[in-house]
Parts: C-alpha cells; sequence; structure tokens
C-alpha cells in the first residue's frame, strides 16, 4: 500500500471520528438530537443506500462491458458516493422541514449546492483517473 494512501486513510478516519464526536456534543448542548433528528437522518441513509445500489449496478455494467478497475477505485468511488448522497439527503429533507426558517433554509442551500458541486468534482476526477 503507498504510505500517502495509509497516511490519508487514518488521518481521515481520526479527523471524521473526532468531527462526529466535537458535532454530537454540540448537538447535545443544543438539545437538537430529538425524534425529529433521528427521522431526518434515517430517511437520508435510506434514500443513500438507493444511490449506493444504484452505484453498485453501474460499476458491475463498467466492469462486464470490459473496462478495469482496481478494487481500492471501485471502494473510494462507492464511499464516496454513499457519504455524499448521505449528506445531501439529509440536507435536502433538513431544508423541508426547516422551510419556516428563512436563515436555517439558506444554511442548507448552501449544503446541498456545496457537497453537490464537489461530488461532481469527485465524479469528473474519478473518470479521469479511470
Amino acid at each position: 500500500m503507498e504510505t500517502g494512501g495509509l497516511i490519508g486513510l487514518i488521518l481521515g478516519m481520526i479527523t471524521a471520528s473526532i468531527g462526529l464526536y466535537v458535532g454530537r456534543k454540540q448537538a447535545e448542548k443544543k438539545r437538537a438530537l430529538d425524534e425529529l433528528h433521528e427521522h431526518v437522518w434515517q430517511k437520508a441513509r435510506s434514500v443513500s443506500w438507493y444511490i449506493t445500489t444504484a452505484t453498485i449496478y453501474i460499476l458491475l455494467f463498467l466492469v462486464l462491458i470490459g473496462i478495469t478497475i482496481s478494487a481500492i477505485k471501485v471502494l473510494s468511488i462507492l464511499l464516496i458516493v454513499h457519504l455524499f448522497s448521505w449528506a445531501v439527503a439529509g440536507s435536502y429533507v433538513q431544508l423541508q422541514l426547516a422551510s419556516a426558517s428563512d436563515a436555517d433554509a439558506q444554511i442548507y442551500k448552501f449544503l446541498i449546492s456545496f457537497f453537490v458541486l464537489l461530488g461532481i468534482g469527485f465524479i469528473i476526477i474519478s473518470l479521469i483517473v479511470i
């Protein structure tokens, strides 16, 4: 395994774990971890798995028509698609619920736009690299 990839993987996991921990602690302080929060992110996970399943079928199709893709690239694409679709779906559901507060709606619109653009960028980079 490449040293840079290994370092990136480990630092990514550490950074994500710290971010998750700090985010959950902040949400607990604001009493934001309620049934509505659980419903939103459960629905987002469901949507994300549908998108991930479609991506698996697309990758299988590419392999069946003769395109060679390494396992690390396939797993990376699946991870990126899954996490980005989860974030976009969760932000979209939150946007639907936050329509009463204009400030919250603007934040969620920004997040959705950011994640969609970032996802498109990763797709373009992945297509160039493959």
